[in-house]
């Protein structure tokens, strides 16, 4: 019954930070850091972009494009298939 209301609490918290604009959860994209809780591009920002591209025009492949901005082939698919407006891919 603990462990109920502790979850409840916690939701609660998150709902009530979401709609603050206040929450931001997890890490910062690649090509993206963190600035007072707010995505601000980072000195790499132009690379990433660049090499995204070239996996969204398959000129490259995730694992080699994985291994160009020492990323996971995770994150750069994610970055592509459901971040392209970050990156100006769409």
């Amino acid at each position: 019954m603990e462990a109920n209301i502790k979850r409840q609490n916690i939701r609660e918290g998150i709902a009530a930070r979401q709609e603050s604009h206040e929450y931001r959860h997890g890490p910062a994209p690649i090509g993206f850091e963190k600035r007072n809780g707010k995505l601000v591009e980072s000195a790499d920002y132009d690379r990433v972009c660049t090499v995204l591209d070239m996996v969204a025009r398959d000129d490259m492949s995730q694992r080699k494009a994985a291994d160009e901005l020492d990323s996971s082939r995770r994150t750069i698919r994610r970055a592509v298939e459901e971040r392209g407006k970050l990156y100006g891919l769409v």
